[in-house]
């Protein structure tokens, strides 16, 4: 399905409004993580995808929490 729109002001940015079944059907709604990708004379819209290794790589020492203890294991746990 393809759909007509414009280039926008928004702020100093440009912006180009998404028509609703295009984002239905692709499955994004308002705060979706997207990627904007230029080649060319075209430019592609994709769903962020997330890679836990690179997650992992960006986390910082003060992120990082001790292990909690939750306990001495209980019902199904015990082996």
């Amino acid at each position: 399905m393809g759909a007509r729109s414009h280039v926008t002001r928004w702020g100093s940015s440009l912006a180009v409004r998404i028509p609703k079944p295009i984002a239905e059907q692709w499955g994004v709604h308002e705060g979706s993580a997207i990627e904007i990708v230029a080649s060319g004379d075209e430019v592609v819209l994709r769903k962020r995808r997330y890679d836990l290794a690179d997650l992992v790589a960006q986390m910082r020492p003060d992120h990082q929490h001790p292990e909690q203890d939750w306990g001495a294991p209980q019902g199904e746990e015990v082996p």
